[in-house]
């Protein structure tokens, strides 16, 4: 008899296992479970960013990112104007002082450059932006030209080394530009995220075809524009305002900043979540976020598995209660759960009723 209460003991012990391992919970892929992730960014200062870009941004509702190079010139006589671009929800990063790079067609040429020279472009620059715009979330940064590298040919392997240390003294994610590609967000190097390719000249077919690939594979596609209806390399303005209305219309598609997509990413990627069992379809949460909370202060998505057949489903934290969704997920049902950040336990209650 004693044999077999053991027995019994161990089966009940191995079925409460189970059913606590078949109870899951992640963190969404992007917010609200949104199909990809878009950002629009633009660099240099110029003056079609100001004139252009942000009114038709503010029209569709939409944030971007502007990389600034904070000497040359557009940036220093319209500063009120880029300091309220920032306060509309618009990112403002770095992109040094006087955009130094390889490319021989450009001044200043990044060959003769210094490892003390390139240092000071990068943190002035940054100094300047937090001066402007006084924020404590941090900086993201945006490489001249693409080139991730400077100094002369003999010397542009180590310098790359210099570069990326640079940059991560003032910045906590850097974007590139070149060929182009899509960033999985589970691959993700935050010091060299991909642009999607050249941008110039294209109309509204060419720009989607751009971002086709990330929003099919559920990824990031991180543009890449300069001149808006006018200046270099640029796009007119019908084709930047036809994609911005496509990305209005289509919120199922996350377009944000570049510098909250790495927030959101980062946040994801490091959170930890421990489940615990009520019983009557009530589980706890735990949740632990390690990231510097100043720069890091996205609120999460939660996707938590809940009992077969629940109709309703209620979410709560220190007796606030959270934004909820329940969801279909063939043979489970997932409740989408809006988490502030540092939360540390979500209540989740299930009903069938």
């Amino acid at each position: 008899m004693r044999g077999l209460l053991l027995s019994l003991l161990v089966l009940s012990s191995a079925v409460l296992v189970v059913a606590q391992a078949q109870i899951k919970a992640t963190v969404a892929r992007w917010p609200q479970d949104r199909v990809a992730a878009i950002s629009l960014t633009f660099d240099d200062a110029l003056a079609t960013h100001l004139d252009v870009a942000g009114p038709i941004l503010k029209k569709h509702r939409l944030n971007g990112t502007f990389f600034v190079s904070t000497g040359l010139g557009v940036w220093e006589k319209r500063k009120e104007e880029w300091e309220q671009l920032a306060k509309d929800g618009n990112e403002l990063g770095d992109h040094t002082v006087h955009h130094p790079c390889l490319l021989p067609e450009i001044e200043p040429h990044s060959q003769g450059y210094t490892a003390e020279m390139m240092q000071s472009e990068i943190q002035t620059a940054a100094q300047e932006i937090r001066q402007l715009f006084v924020s404590n979330r941090g900086l993201t940064f945006a490489y001249p030209c693409g080139d991730m590298s400077f100094g002369a040919p003999k010397d542009q392997a180590k310098n790359a080394a210099l570069y990326l240390r640079y940059i991560s003294d003032v910045a906590f994610g850097a974007r590139g530009a070149g060929p182009g590609g899509v960033q999985d967000p589970d691959d993700l190097s935050v010091l060299t995220v991909p642009d999607l390719g050249p941008t110039a000249g294209k109309e509204l077919g060419g720009l989607l075809a751009l971002a086709e690939p990330a929003i099919r594979e559920h990824n990031w596609g991180v543009y890449c524009f300069h001149g808006i209806g006018g200046e270099y390399l640029s796009v007119s303005a019908p084709a930047f305002d036809e994609l911005a209305a496509y990305l209005d219309t289509h919120r199922e598609i996350w377009t944000a900043p570049f510098g909250d997509v790495l927030r959101y990413i980062q946040e994801r990627k490091s959170a930890a979540i421990e489940i615990h069992e009520n019983g009557g379809g009530s589980i706890d949460v735990a949740l632990s976020w390690p990231l510097d909370s100043q720069i890091y202060d996205l609120p999460l998505t939660l996707e938590v598995e809940v009992m077969d057949g629940a109709k309703e489903v209620t979410a709560t934290s220190e007796g606030n209660f959270l934004q909820t969704k329940l969801m279909k997920r063939s043979a489970t049902v997932v409740a989408l759960v809006e988490v502030p950040p540092n939360t540390k336990v979500v209540h989740i209650t299930s009903t069938r009723r």
